[in-house]
């Protein structure tokens, strides 16, 4: 994969994350905030952290590797999208370290979006692959 694919996938996975993030901030808003009166702010804030975490995709290899090495992989960009949500959210003011319900609602709601994000990139992968090969096919049958 080239620089140009690598590129595509970024922005894939970052309107995925965006996409997914700004419906869960809705529901923990209500869940934890109740009626509140938001500013702008909120909104390029959610696209920051959005982007940060979609940064995470770079560091897939080009080629299908070993399951452990995709495990690991996949377990590192967890562990730093967990560090820049909950520290963009300690420093934005989402939600207080000392109240455990907004934490483990946080860390509920980064284990969500990453684990549907992840479907999302994966299924469309699947479809490209799947589409490549047959096109390969073709050309093979020709």
């Amino acid at each position: 994969m080239n620089w140009k694919n690598k590129i595509r996938n970024l922005f894939h996975c970052f309107f995925c994350v965006t996409t997914t993030v700004t419906f869960v901030t809705a529901v923990y808003i209500t869940v934890f905030w109740g009626p509140v009166s938001l500013t702008v702010d909120i909104l390029w804030q959610i696209l920051f952290v959005s982007f940060l975490c979609s940064l995470g995709i770079l560091q897939y290899p080009n080629r299908e590797c070993r399951p452990k090495t995709t495990l690991l992989i996949t377990a590192l960009h967890y562990v730093q999208v967990n560090i820049v949500v909950l520290g963009c959210g300690l420093w934005f003011e989402w939600f207080y370290i000392d109240n455990l319900p907004m934490v483990s609602g946080m860390l509920f709601i980064i284990a969500l979006v990453f684990v549907l994000v992840s479907a999302a990139m994966w299924s469309r992968d699947r479809r490209i692959a799947a589409s490549i090969n047959e096109k390969l096919k073709k050309y093979q049958d020709s």
